[in-house]
């Protein structure tokens, strides 16, 4: 493998923001005079999240760069959301190894529980119903992220011989 190939690789930690663009992501619902409604809903969440990214300009000679970024979003299950989109980084100074960076893109969360099928928020009950039922599926949302990032492209400042 060339060292070449992961030249313009970095990695961060984020502060990522998704929003449900999908079923209303409920937590939980009741059923009053046999009207469905839902008591708790998260469809805006706020969660740290380590990211990757790769680097479509180089950093020699400027101090921006853009390209793609893979995320997750660790949890109770391990890994409870994915996302990817992409990113522009500003480096204050050329010579610095680290990044700060904002994404956008989208999100897939792996365990969103919404209402049952033929269940219907502020409706009545289907007929031979007797509660609200729920269901998990995966949910998609919009990401977007900003980040911290420390990047192996990053040019080094290597002393010069009988120099200080």
């Amino acid at each position: 493998m060339s060292p070449s190939l992961f030249q313009n690789v970095g990695f961060g930690l984020g502060l990522g923001w998704t929003h449900n663009l999908g079923p209303r992501r409920v937590e939980s619902v009741s059923v009053t005079n046999r009207i469905v409604r839902i008591d708790e809903e998260r469809n805006d969440l706020v969660r740290a999240m380590p990211e990757v990214h790769l680097w479509i300009d180089r950093w020699d000679e400027q101090r921006w760069s853009w390209g793609p970024f893979l995320a997750v979003a660790p949890g109770s299950r391990i890994i409870d959301a994915v996302g990817g989109g992409l990113m522009v980084g500003y480096r204050p100074h050329r010579s610095d190894q680290y990044s700060v960076n904002f994404g956008i893109g989208g999100t897939l969360d792996l365990d969103t529980r919404v209402l049952g099928d033929g269940l219907v928020a502020n409706e009545p009950l289907p007929p031979r119903e007797t509660s609200a039922r729920t269901k998990h599926t995966t949910g998609a949302g919009l990401l977007v992220l900003f980040s911290v990032g420390w990047d192996l492209s990053a040019p080094r400042q290597v002393p010069q011989p009988g120099r200080k």
